[in-house]
């Protein structure tokens, strides 16, 4: 969680910095969120009942995901971590 700016007082500067490389992950994990969705069977409701198929389908579009992330010619090679 972010720290909350206490009444009438500002943050420390270590504070600051934590609360902004959390939102800058936050962001990040909602663009992949985003461009995952991108396989409308993620958004739809899977009405398959064997054991494993939405595993299997979310893993699919997880590696459909880094698959054009890798391909895209536009953006830069860009490391996880």
């Amino acid at each position: 969680m972010p720290m909350k700016k206490p009444r009438g007082q500002d943050l420390t500067l270590e504070q600051q910095r934590a609360t902004q490389a959390l939102h800058h992950r936050r962001l990040r994990i909602e663009h992949v969120k985003r461009s995952v969705k991108r396989c409308r069977v993620v958004k739809d409701r899977i009405r398959l009942w064997k054991d494993g198929v939405r595993d299997l389908v979310m893993a699919l579009c997880g590696a459909l995901h880094h698959f054009r992330v890798r391909l895209s010619p536009w953006q830069p090679m860009i490391s996880s971590g």
